[in-house]
């Protein structure tokens, strides 16, 4: 099989990748007693394979076994072994891809929230099928006992896979941290206060119960902050409990060997099924935040032009006003433009010409001018444009140059050219209360109608230079 250059690099990183978590599970096992029944590794690789799909390829499985196999065999496991405990772990990750991405389980969603609304049964089923490979396996080569190793692969793969798959697939990108930091410093601490409390709460009361005990915390986290942050704490709360369940710290079953899995298992089960409940409510308040926004979008913004609406508008001005002291009231100038003769563009090419002519020009305004300034359109072909902290003199240069702009920019529909010109009407902005507004845009309306009147396609000002 042929591999290009980005293919190649992409299954030497994967090679590495399972090769290390491998090594560190391994570790694991052998010398860190609250661990010994982890490994992590088939929950963070089939999280990196959904989380970057240029990763997600056969040759990258392909990888992703040899690397576990060869740590296997560096950790002194004999190769024949290796491979059949590794199949085991292959299989978990090929039946967890498949159950995330199936496009036959749901409909279509967003490769990271379509699989992230299948963490559970992908758990559910992923872990069986793993456990049934393994537990042939270690019956095979370590002569384990074949009900007892696959209660034990089950157990460890589903706690795993619940608490860390949700962790990577939802790892902000880049673009994505600046908005989760602004929304943690919009949040307050008290959900994360009470989280920590009621862990230990439940280490002081003891019990089959309480390892259930920050579970209504972690709901207070789910609906307060941001997707990942709460699946990071979610991660931390469980890894802690297995923690203190593994030391004797919190105890959750008695010293008879009454039940069929030990202590350990038992927890690892309690806090999957404990953990993925803040899961389902970060969903779904994070679909009706995405859907909240999807509507408001719909209502502050023009479907044709992309600029807002005059309810839009005022949503924008008091969002402005709640990042700085309201005294200091928004400053600068009010540009009313129209196009010129926008009528008859409708009456002779008809109006979806005229609509694609509006689009255009708002385009052209938007590129003209610099990234700040506040477009909306006031109806027909009218626009408002607001530009805060420029002087009077450097306002009327600015729409002259803005003007000039959209006469020479071309629009070309069906080999017709719909070229226009605006008028634009200036005045002062000096935005103190809810009528201040109002009183800048007559008074720029006043100025429009003197540049219409004298001829179009010419500026006013309110102001002498």
């Amino acid at each position: 099989m042929h591999l290009n250059k980005s293919t190649f690099d992409q299954v030497v990183l994967l090679f590495f990748l399972a090769f290390c978590l491998a090594t560190l599970g391994l570790h694991c096992l052998a010398v860190i007693r609250p661990f010994r029944c982890s490994w992590p590794c088939n929950a963070l690789l089939l999280g990196l394979l959904i989380r970057f799909p240029r990763l997600d390829t056969l040759a990258g499985l392909s990888a992703i076994y040899a690397g576990m196999v060869t740590a296997d065999v560096f950790y002194g496991t004999p190769f024949a072994a290796s491979l059949g405990l590794d199949a085991a772990n292959l299989a978990f990750i090929a039946t967890g891809r498949v159950m995330l991405l199936s496009p036959y389980l749901t409909r279509p969603y967003p490769r990271r929230l379509q699989a992230l609304l299948r963490v559970f049964p992908t758990a559910i089923v992923a872990a069986a099928v793993c456990a049934v490979v393994g537990s042939l396996a270690s019956q095979h080569y370590f002569h384990d006992d074949l009900v007892q190793g696959w209660i034990s692969w089950f157990c460890e793969q589903v706690s795993t896979a619940i608490l860390l798959l949700p962790v990577v697939i939802t790892l902000p990108r880049r673009d994505e941290w600046p908005q989760i930091f602004t929304d943690l410093r919009a949040s307050n601490l008290m959900p994360v206060i009470s989280l920590l409390v009621s862990g230990v709460a439940g280490i002081y009361v003891g019990g089959g119960g309480s390892l259930i005990y920050p579970l209504p915390a972690l709901m207070w986290c789910a609906i307060s902050y941001p997707i990942f942050f709460t699946c990071l704490l979610t991660l931390l709360t469980g890894i802690t409990e297995i923690i203190l369940v593994a030391g004797n710290v919190l105890n959750i079953q008695g010293s008879e060997d009454f039940f069929r899995i030990d202590s350990l298992a038992s927890a690892r089960l309690g806090v999957a099924a404990m953990t993925i409940s803040p899961l389902i409510v970060a969903l779904s308040t994070t679909a009706n935040k995405k859907l909240v926004a999807r509507i408001t979008r719909r209502a502050d913004y023009d479907f044709l032009t992309g600029a807002l609406t005059r309810s839009g508008l005022s949503s924008q001005l008091e969002t402005l006003a709640l990042r700085r002291n309201k005294q200091t009231g928004y400053f600068g100038a009010a540009f009313v433009i129209d196009i010129d003769r926008f009528k008859s563009i409708n009456d002779t090419w008809g109006h979806a010409a005229g609509d694609y002519v509006l689009a255009k020009t708002v385009e052209c305004i938007r590129q003209s001018l610099q990234q700040t300034a506040i477009i909306s359109r006031m109806g027909g072909e009218e626009f408002l444009v607001l530009i805060e902290g420029i002087s009077q003199p450097r306002a009327f240069l600015l729409a002259e140059r803005l003007r000039q702009s959209i006469e020479r920019n071309t629009i070309i529909l069906n080999d017709r050219d719909l070229s226009v010109t605006v008028s634009i009407g200036i005045s002062t902005l000096n935005i103190t209360d809810s009528t201040s507004l109002d009183e800048s845009i007559k008074s720029a309306d006043e100025q429009l109608y003197i540049a219409k009147s004298s001829g179009r396609n010419r500026v006013s000002p309110e102001f002498v230079l």
